[in-house]
Formats: C-alpha cells, sequence, structure tokens
C-alpha cells in the first residue's frame, strides 16, 4: 500500500528508520563492506579527471595555490621566530619580521582569498603543482557523504544498488565535473548535503557520524565565503523541521542545536582565528576583495549613486576610478584597469572599509531596481549550472609564481554533451519524484525541502552578491538529482525486501 507521506509526529522520522539492532561485529562488518563500494564509486567519480589528465583549472587556482605556498612558509618563520623570542638568549635579536611581511605582501596583492582552502590547496598540490591530489580529495569528499547520506536514508540496500547510486550521480550530474575543478566550488554541495543529513537525518546517525558530518561540514563552509551564508539557512532550516517533527523536549531540542550548530560555530572560529593569526584581525573575510561593490556597480545602483557622490563623498573608489567604474565584475576588480591593479594598499584598505556604507547608500537611493536585479539574478542563477568555465587542456606551470597555461586542445564537444546530460538529469530527477512522491516518507520530504533551501540559498547569495554563472550553481545543483534517486534506491529495496519469499 502506498505510504502518503506526512510531516507531523515523532514518529516520522525515528520509525522509519528500518536498521535491525547489530551486534558490534556485525556493524563492523557492514563499515568494512562499505571499503570496496567506496573506492569503486570514487574510481567513478574521476572519469572527467582520466580524460583531461589533469583538474580543471582557473586563474584563482593559481591564486589559491601561491597564497597557500606563501602562507605555508611565512607561517614557519612566524613560528620560528616565536620559537627564537622564548629560547633565544637574553638581548638576542629575533628573527625577521615575518607579521611585517604578511602584511606587506597581502597589501601589494589588492586581498586574499580563504586561508584555510589556501594552505590546503597548498598541502594537496602534488604531483609537481597539478593539483591532481586536491581534486582527488574533493571527488572522495564527495562520495564520504553520499555514502552517509545512504545509511541514514537506505541502510538495508545491498552493494549493487550503492553502485548504481554512486554511478548515476558519477555520470549523470555535475559533481565530477566540479569535483575536478581546482576551486573550493564542490564544497558548497557538500556543505548542503551534509548540513541536511545533520540536520534532518539527525536521529539516524551514530555518534561516529554526527562528528564526521558536523567536522566536514564546518570544513567546507570554511572554504569560500559564500559558504557561510549557504550552511547557516540550510542548518536552521534542517533544525527547525527536525525539532518539530521528532515534538523534541526543551532539553533535547537545546542537545540538538548544539549539534545543529557545530558546524558554524567550529567554522567562525577557526576563521576568526586563522585571520588573527595570519593578519593580527579577527575578521571572517579578512583582506578581501571589494566584490559586493562590484556587484552593485554592475547592478547599477552603486554606478549611479557613484556618478551622483564622487565630487562630494570623495570615496576611495573615486579616487581610483573617478565617478564611472567599469560596469562589470571581472572588469572592477581583476581586469587590466582593475581596483586589483590600479588601488594603492592604503586605497584599498579604505575601498574596503567603505564598501558596505556605498552598497547600502546605493541600495536605499535606487530599492526598486536593486530588489529587481537580485531578484532576476537570483532566479537566473537557480537554473544556470552548466560547465562554461571548465576548460579542457590546461595545466599548471611550476616555479616562483604558478599559472594556468594552455596545454592541449580544449573538447567543447564533450562539453556540451556533459552540459545536456546534466540538465537532464536534473530535470528527469523531477520528473521521477514525481512517480515517487506518495511513497515518500515524512524524513524523505523534509529532506527534500531543506534541500531546496540550500539550492535557493545558493542561488541567492551567488546572485546577489557576485554574479550570475555556471559554476556558481553547478557546484551544488547535483545534490537534488542525487537525493532523489537515493530515495528511488530505497523505496526500490523495500519493494524487493516485501517480494522476497518467507
Amino acid at each position: 500500500m502506498a505510504h502518503t507521506p506526512t510531516v507531523g509526529g515523532a514518529a516520522s522520522i525515528a520509525e522509519r528508520d528500518p536498521r535491525p539492532a547489530q551486534s558490534g561485529g556485525a556493524k563492523r562488518s557492514a563499515w568494512r563492506g562499505e571499503i570496496p563500494v567506496f573506492c569503486v564509486t570514487l574510481l567513478l567519480m574521476l572519469w572527467p579527471l582520466a580524460i583531461n589528465g589533469a583538474p580543471f583549472y582557473s586563474a584563482d587556482s593559481a591564486s589559491y595555490l601561491r597564497g597557500g605556498a606563501f602562507g605555508f612558509h611565512t607561517g614557519l618563520l612566524i613560528v620560528h621566530d616565536w620559537w627564537q623570542s622564548i629560547f633565544s638568549a637574553p638581548g638576542a635579536a629575533a628573527g625577521g619580521n615575518s607579521k611585517a611581511m604578511v602584511t606587506t605582501a597581502i597589501a601589494e596583492s589588492g586581498g586574499a582569498r580563504s586561508l584555510i582552502y589556501s594552505l590546503v590547496t597548498y598541502v594537496l598540490r602534488i604531483p609537481g603543482v597539478s593539483l591532481l591530489a586536491l581534486a582527488i580529495a574533493q571527488a572522495g569528499a564527495v562520495v564520504l557523504v553520499l555514502s552517509w547520506m545512504r545509511r541514514l536514508v537506505a541502510p538495508n540496500v545491498g552493494a549493487r544498488a550503492s553502485l548504481i547510486l554512486g554511478s548515476g550521480v558519477a555520470l549523470l550530474t555535475s559533481a565530477p565535473w566540479y569535483a575536478a575543478y581546482a576551486m573550493p566550488d564542490i564544497l558548497a554541495g557538500i556543505t548542503i548535503s551534509g548540513a541536511v543529513a545533520l540536520t534532518v537525518l539527525f536521529d539516524r546517525a551514530s555518534l561516529v557520524v554526527r562528528i564526521g558530518l558536523l567536522l566536514l561540514t564546518a570544513f567546507c563552509i570554511t572554504t569560500h565565503g559564500s559558504h557561510l551564508l549557504i550552511a547557516f539557512g540550510t542548518l536552521v532550516a534542517g533544525g527547525v523541521v527536525n525539532i518539530w517533527m521528532t515534538r523534541s523536549s526543551l532539553s533535547c531540542a537545546i542537545r540538538k542545536a548544539l549539534w545543529f550548530s557545530g558546524p558554524i560555530v567550529l567554522a567562525v572560529g577557526a576563521l576568526l582565528g586563522s585571520s588573527y593569526a595570519a593578519f593580527g584581525q579577527a575578521s571572517l573575510a579578512p583582506k578581501r576583495y571589494p566584490i559586493q561593490l562590484a556587484r552593485s556597480v554592475a547592478d547599477g545602483p552603486g554606478a549611479w549613486y557613484l556618478r551622483d557622490h564622487c565630487a562630494t563623498e570623495h570615496y576611495a573608489i573615486c579616487e581610483v576610478f573617478g565617478p564611472n567604474p567599469p560596469r562589470t565584475v571581472n572588469e572592477f576588480l581583476w581586469g587590466k584597469n582593475g581596483v586589483r591593479y590600479r588601488a594603492t594598499p592604503e586605497q584599498m584598505e579604505r575601498i574596503r572599509a567603505e564598501e558596505s556604507t556605498i552598497v547600502r547608500r546605493a541600495a536605499m537611493a535606487y530599492p526598486g531596481n536593486q530588489i529587481r536585479r537580485s531578484i532576476n539574478n537570483s532566479f537566473a542563477q537557480f537554473f544556470e549550472f552548466g560547465l562554461r568555465g571548465l576548460v579542457f587542456g590546461q595545466t599548471m606551470t611550476d616555479g616562483d609564481d604558478p599559472a594556468v597555461a594552455p596545454a592541449s586542445a580544449d573538447k567543447p564537444e564533450l562539453r556540451a554533451a556533459g552540459k545536456a546530460i546534466i540538465y537532464a538529469s536534473f530535470f528527469g530527477s523531477v520528473l521521477l519524484l514525481a512517480f515517487l512522491w506518495r511513497r515518500m516518507t515524512a524524513a524523505e520530504v523534509a529532506a527534500l525541502a531543506v534541500t531546496l533551501v540550500g539550492l535557493l540559498a545558493n542561488a541567492v547569495v551567488c546572485g546577489t552578491l557576485s554574479g550570475v554563472t555556471d559554476r556558481y550553481q553547478g557546484r551544488v545543483a547535483w545534490v537534488l538529482p542525487a537525493l532523489i534517486l537515493l530515495f528511488a534506491m530505497r523505496i526500490w529495496s523495500d519493494r524487493q525486501s516485501r517480494q522476497a519469499p518467507g
């Protein structure tokens, strides 16, 4: 008999957990059985890497690598100076002023990206500076979160069904493409998946899985400025849904809230701590590029506001561009005549300090235009998840100043075919959902709803604060078809169990 999903009552989540009680030996055996499934799925997830012969690169990939190398070696100098200051003889001169070196280098570069992801990029740069290890680690993180989701939603599916799930995600979605991209993009999708599993499916998870989800989600949040807002929206939505559906007591709700807020707390602590260690200031986005200001200018209100007020307000950005700044984000920030190259270190500090004021005043001066552009950008971003920007045949040059360079011909036909498959699988999964709907459990409906919150949050954050481009939604679009395929596996497994003799 079909099961109509409901969203109320403690049994909505708890009673649908079909796992029988297992002894310690059985649990260990089950986990050992996961290893071959994980390895095969990971190999399938690496197919874009195999075809390209290397990760996909952006100019920002080289920037992360350079920043990570500088941060790693400067960190060693800081530790050496600290060690010398403690153990050197009284009156002996300490080592070079590494803090001053950090400040000078960052000032000359115009800004800094995620400190934590930059360091991870440098550590996982091998072989050479190819960043191949980084791409493999990102693919492994995707497979890991898929494995956890499968054990929580459909713990009774066998190895064959598990491999079908992994093959579907690896061959039909954007996950393997953006896992192979030497950028933190794919970690936004893992953030959403981890947040859904940690909150909606919290009551099914063992302590080990809960801790794993908490730590993985926290790390992913630290790797890009947009991930914090996306994670916050997803975790809040999932936490509210869980507490409401399970009718948790006050003490239980508080305990769960501590778990649900854990990724944000850990990520914020790591961001503030690394910022203070590197720059002497606790900030969630230290030495950031003025991306919000660039977006406001590109949308119109920022450009119009500066045109009308540069002569009277004397903003630092007006000293750089005058009343007519470049009207695209890339030209404003990183073009040959962009703020990255034209502004002095002193001007960049003032631009950062004045950015929020200009953006706020521009939005208040032209509220209708700003709201309309933000809504249009968010809507367009939600459905923009192709592969534009992933270029085949590039390499990362070695040396003191790594950069991306062409090495062989691009494969636009393969990229076009990949885009068609990704869109077909996304909308095909939505059609599949219509057939599965009446057999879905309340927990599955809740997980689907919270996932949609995460996808929408990603589109709003990126479309409003940055710009509409394939990679921003492509990095998370795979989560929805993966989840729906997982529901199909669970329903199929239940049907097979009911039809089994005896």
